[in-house]
């Protein structure tokens, strides 16, 4: 089975392969064989790749601690939102209704430069409103809805393009 870990901004893919109580992971060419042991509620034995050591684990709503070998490392499970702006590696930031609904207000029009985290459109489902933002730096190159529109689940909203720098 496929899973992904965010770490900072970066997304960590990884297959998981239960074969009888052993794992075989795979992430790009590397794969690793492991075998996890419940020693208590947040506590496993982990054997991976012929060595043995302890992990404590600990997982709070999406976000993801594991303390190995001295160390603490924390992941964040990602949101499909996530995933999708993480993978694309294009520059290129289409935001989609993330549910059927109503447009109330577009905050941006094409043309305009937009940061990392800025807000570009609001949306109401079930009487709840959204607004949706830019994950990139970037310009906005289309803008498919206005003010009061319908859009169903996946409607394309607006787009955001990374601006290449031309002044070296």
């Amino acid at each position: 089975m496929k899973y992904n870990l965010k770490i900072g901004k970066d997304l960590l893919e990884f297959n998981l392969v239960d074969e009888n109580g052993t794992f075989k992971i795979e992430n790009n060419e590397k794969k690793y064989n492991a075998e996890l042991v419940k020693i208590d509620s947040n506590l496993y034995s982990m054997i991976l790749n012929g060595q043995t050591c302890t992990i404590a684990l600990k997982k709070e709503g999406k976000s993801i601690e594991i303390f190995y070998k001295g160390d603490l490392f924390l992941f964040e499970v990602p949101s499909a939102r996530d995933k999708s702006s993480l993978d694309n590696a294009s520059g290129v930031d289409k935001i989609s209704a993330p549910m059927p609904g109503r447009v109330v207000k577009v905050l941006k029009a094409v043309g305009e430069t937009v940061g990392e985290g800025e807000g570009l459109i609001i949306v109401e489902a079930m009487k709840m409103e959204s607004e949706l933002k830019s994950s990139i730096d970037g310009k906005i190159t289309e803008v498919s809805v206005k003010d009061g529109d319908t859009v169903d689940l996946g409607a394309h909203l607006i787009t955001v393009e990374a601006e290449e720098s031309e002044n070296s």
